[in-house]
């Protein structure tokens, strides 16, 4: 009788982490905070930038940056990003921003996660590919 009882159990936790799974795999939402962002996607853009003066992939990054940005700072990020980019200039932007905001944004925000638009989801892994060729 205790084994059925163990083995119903372990039948029922499968049965759920399969679910729970499946709905994960559904809905891939990625979060992490802002360096590790910029380390895993617009460094590796910026590269294929200096390498190969392919600039999509660091614009459309761009783009998305001051949704990541503390409420009271998103006007003044976007006016740095949008300036950079209006100029033909989009790896000047981190140096800017950063200049104005690293400290601040580091004693305040430094481990606060922000959600990751699912439309770069990919951006890692094709940059990497680009860089190869």
């Amino acid at each position: 009788m205790k084994l059925r009882m163990m083995l119903s159990l372990l039948l029922f936790l499968s049965a759920l982490g399969f679910v729970l799974n499946a709905e994960k795999k559904a809905n891939p939402s990625v979060e992490m905070n802002l360096h590790d962002f910029m380390e895993d996607y617009t460094k590796p853009a910026t590269k294929l930038f200096d390498k190969k003066d392919n600039a999509d992939y660091l614009n459309k990054i761009l783009e998305k940056v001051p949704d990541m940005a503390p409420e009271d700072q998103k006007a003044e990020w976007k006016e740095i990003i949008d300036s950079k980019l209006a100029v033909g200039k989009p790896d000047e932007t981190c140096k800017s921003c950063h200049t104005k905001f690293k400290k601040e944004y580091k004693a305040k925000y430094r481990k606060k996660l922000i959600p990751i638009p699912e439309d770069l989801l990919g951006f890692p892994k094709e940059i990497k590919e680009l860089l190869k060729k």
